[in-house]
C-alpha cells in the first residue's frame, strides 16, 4: 500500500480528546474513538484494531501525535457540517466523518500500516458536559426544613 488519505463517513464519536493532547503512553497525542455497526467491520479493519462495545457496536481508536519530529504542534482540524471551525467540545454520540492518513512502516523486520487522524467533521453535534457540572442537590432533613422555614434573618 502506498501512502494514502481517506475520508471515512457516517461514524459515531466517543471519548474525543481533540481540544488538548493526552499522554496515556508517555507521548502526547490526540485521540478519538469511532464507532460503527457490525456490517462495517470488514471495511474498518483497514484502519486499526477493532473492539466490540457493550452496546453492540464496534470501535477503533484513531490517534495523532501532538507534535511532529521537528517539535511543531500538529492539532487535529475539527469542523462542523459546513466546514466552519467547531466551537465547543465533542460529546459522546456525536456523529460525522473523519479524514485519516495511512502509511506503511518497516522497523527491525516488523511491518504494518499506521493510521493517523487528520481532521474531524461533526455533522450531528452533541455538546460535551463536564462531570463537574453534574452534582447532587442539597437535601435537608425534615427537621432542618422546618427550622429554615421558621428562621427570620
Amino acid at each position: 500500500m502506498a501512502n494514502s488519505t481517506t475520508i471515512i463517513r457516517d461514524l459515531e464519536f466517543h471519548w474525543a480528546k481533540l481540544d488538548k493532547p493526552v499522554s496515556p503512553f508517555g507521548t502526547e497525542q490526540y485521540d478519538l474513538q469511532v464507532r460503527f455497526p457490525k456490517k462495517r467491520v470488514k471495511e474498518m479493519t483497514a484502519f486499526g484494531k477493532i473492539k466490540e462495545q457493550p452496546d453492540g457496536q464496534f470501535s477503533i481508536n484513531i490517534t495523532r501525535k501532538a507534535k511532529n519530529a521537528k517539535g511543531e504542534a500538529t492539532p487535529v482540524r475539527v469542523v462542523d457540517s459546513v466546514k466552519r471551525p467547531l466551537e465547543g467540545l465533542i460529546g459522546n454520540g456525536s456523529k460525522g466523518n473523519i479524514i485519516v492518513y495511512q502509511y506503511d512502516w518497516n522497523v527491525s523486520g516488523r511491518t504494518g500500516t499506521k493510521t493517523i487522524l487528520v481532521a474531524v467533521q461533526v455533522t450531528d453535534y452533541i455538546a460535551y458536559i463536564e462531570e463537574s457540572a453534574v452534582d447532587f442537590d442539597v437535601l435537608l432533613k425534615p427537621d432542618q426544613e422546618d427550622m429554615e422555614a421558621n428562621t427570620d434573618f
